[in-house]
């Protein structure tokens, strides 16, 4: 499974991010990985923004697993509840990225 993960808006405007690849990871990374996908239902969910609302984060997640390719995309106001763990997990591994 692939993740290309982006954060970018907020007040300072900064684009963070992080490209993660379960076969590179250790295979107890990769386990929580895969398992935080699964229970944030992703591959489920419909992309939603919060129509003006200025100042928010926005979060876009890219997901290549072995079932298909799913690209989503959140601001701070519309994320799912059960997205909130992977993203925490996403966060905490994103550095920042050039436009």
């Amino acid at each position: 499974m692939k993740i290309t993960f982006r954060q970018s808006g907020g007040f300072a405007g900064l684009v963070r991010g992080c490209d993660l690849d379960t076969d590179s990871l250790n295979s107890n990374e990769a386990e929580q990985l895969e398992t935080l996908v699964q229970q944030s239902k992703i591959m489920q969910t419909q992309s939603s923004s919060t129509p003006q609302a200025n100042d928010l984060r926005s979060y876009q997640f890219l997901i290549e697993a072995p079932v298909g390719k799913y690209q989503v995309s959140f601001d701070d106001m519309s994320l799912p509840e059960d997205v909130r763990p992977l993203l925490k997990y996403l966060q905490n591994r994103a550095k920042p990225q050039s436009l």
